[in-house]
């Protein structure tokens, strides 16, 4: 752990930061190996630029931090007694400090106000996309644990797949799904798993419904994924139930085409930017360019969604180690809509596609 709490040292020096604070999430862990929950008890961590670590702790998490083994000077505080003195008692230990970068899309307001009533005069500066960047290359370790939450996931949805007849509704199938994920060693679920079918699937972020039931004719799109290690995997396939028209069909592949170029654009020295209008630019050449409503993908690892992200306008440049989803997807209202998406590993060559389930139009008949 020692060597990702030296990236955070690197991040206070590039930005010209006297400290850095984490709470609880992808950055936390990361760094220190331990996996706290974001409650209402305020756990942070703060790493300044003399190279001090000091964890501000509820009194129940000191022995779980302990056993991280991290060097760092621990204030526990007791549900009894409150935060705001701890937090004094670290502006203490720390001394006077100006910048401090902290994690803006996780941080609460109360945990920046205790902050700021004990460190007078501090400017809090929003470092997030900064702090996260030290996630963006992942390891083989990392993108083994990846491979293996992948694994578990197109395991289980072979095997939902099989499960499924007419009649059935989405959340039905749903939570067929979710157990299978968990039978197959899932340690979580990377998000509430999206099922949907017929115009329901049209909703790129719809919710599964006890009222739709899968008929003949219908799309039926899967985004989910299981857990392992903390990584997420992120997949999407969508089929059809007992036949898919020429309508069908031709969006389908449309659809097909984009993912297909979009992978094979996902290499060293392409950006963001290239990948992204590559990939959309086989949609807009279709027919069904005005049922285009997001972006290709985004990076993949302790958080579904995460730095990089995929889209036109981003001219950062693809890095060795990174991990991204390329999921173009077209959406006909009151239709159907159609997503697939895979999970890839920048390499120095050709991209690593860890996902392996089919992508042929598959349609489910079955007895």
């Amino acid at each position: 752990m020692e060597d990702r709490i030296k990236k955070i040292y690197e991040i206070i020096d590039s930005s010209n930061l006297d400290a850095i604070a984490l709470v609880p999430g992808s950055n936390f862990r990361y760094v220190t190996g331990g996996n706290f929950h974001l409650m209402e008890r305020p756990t942070v961590l703060i790493i300044t630029r003399n190279k001090e670590v000091v964890a501000i702790l509820p009194s129940l998490e000191v022995d779980s931090f302990n056993k991280l083994g991290i060097n760092a000077k621990i204030i526990s505080w007791h549900d009894k007694d409150g935060f705001q003195k701890a937090f004094v008692e670290a502006q203490n230990i720390i001394g006077k400090i100006d910048t401090l970068g902290v994690e803006g899309q996780r941080i609460r307001f109360f945990e920046t106000q205790a902050i700021k009533e004990s460190f007078e005069a501090i400017k809090l500066i929003n470092a997030h996309k900064e702090i996260s960047s030290i996630r963006l290359n992942k390891d083989e370790k990392e993108i083994q644990c990846l491979k293996k939450a992948i694994e578990i996931s197109e395991k289980s949805l072979e095997q939902t797949i099989q499960y499924i007849k007419t009649g059935m509704s989405e959340i039905e199938i749903k939570n067929f799904l979710i157990q299978a994920l968990y039978k197959n060693g899932g340690e979580g679920l990377s998000f509430d798993p999206i099922v949907l079918t017929g115009a329901n699937s049209a909703l790129p972020h719809g919710h599964s419904s006890e009222k739709n039931i899968i008929k003949k004719g219908d799309t039926l799109l899967f985004d989910f994924g299981a857990t392992y290690e903390g990584f997420n995997a992120d997949i999407t396939r969508t089929f059809f139930i007992i036949e898919a028209d020429e309508y069908q069909r031709e969006a389908y592949h449309n659809v097909l085409d984009a993912n297909k170029v979009g992978i094979k654009n996902s290499k060293i020295p392409k950006t963001m930017h290239d990948v992204d209008n590559e990939t959309t630019l086989v949609l807009e050449n279709g027919k069904f360019k005005e049922f285009i409503v997001h972006k290709t993908g985004h990076g993949l690892g302790l958080d579904v969604h995460e730095d990089p992200y995929i889209v036109r306008g981003n001219t950062a440049s693809l890095e060795k180690g990174m991990i991204i989803t390329v999921e173009p997807g077209l959406y006909i209202p009151g239709k159907f809509g159609i997503r697939i998406e895979d999970d890839v590993v920048i390499t120095d060559n050709d991209p690593q596609i860890l996902t392996s389930f089919s992508k042929e139009l598959r349609i489910i008949n079955n007895e």
